[in-house]
């Protein structure tokens, strides 16, 4: 059956409001399973929250590091993505 097919045979459950609260360093809420197929396997993901924060304010040339490795990491990913 399509994904299509699926959805529209499947009543959409109700999802909880993420956890991100717009102070963390990186925060990353998929509040409702996401099904992703890999080598023909339906898999159910369910992630409620990773944060990644800081208990002290960061620096200028933390962030900059941070962000430099946010954009390498996103970055492989795209690349490993559209491969």
């Amino acid at each position: 059956m399509a994904c299509d097919e699926k959805k529209l045979a499947q009543p959409e459950p109700e999802c909880p409001e993420g956890c991100c609260t717009g102070d963390e360093i990186l925060c990353i809420s998929i509040p409702c399973p996401v099904t992703i197929v890999l080598l023909g396997l339906e898999l159910t993901l369910e992630l409620p929250c990773i944060r990644l924060t800081s208990g002290t304010p960061l620096s200028a040339s933390q962030t900059d590091a941070i962000l430099q490795q946010l954009t390498k990491v996103i970055g492989s990913l795209a690349v490993n993505l559209t491969q």
